[in-house]
Parts: structure tokens; C-alpha cells; sequence
């Protein structure tokens, strides 16, 4: 049996660092796409994922 971990949702704007779905704060969505912001696991800063 596998194990996954959680999946990532892209990098920190500020720091670079990845930010994965264990991150997200909110999830919403924007013209019928979901979008998220999620606290920065390394700066701690809340952003949007790139």
C-alpha cells in the first residue's frame, strides 16, 4: 500500500515555498474555477498560491 501526501497547490509569492492543500486557510471560486489562499508553511504569511 502507498502513502500520498498532501498535494501541492503551487509556491509562496514571497519565500518560493511550497504550500499544499494541509495550508489552505479558505477555498473559493472565481468564474467558476476554485481558487485558495493558504497560510505560508515556511514565512507564515497568508497568500495565494503561484
Amino acid at each position: 500500500m502507498s502513502t500520498t501526501g498532501p498535494s501541492t497547490l503551487g509556491g509562496c509569492p514571497f519565500c518560493g515555498a511550497d504550500v499544499t492543500s494541509t495550508n489552505v486557510l479558505i477555498e473559493y471560486e472565481v468564474d467558476g474555477q476554485p481558487a485558495v489562499f493558504a497560510e505560508c508553511p515556511q514565512c507564515r504569511e497568508v497568500v495565494k498560491p503561484e
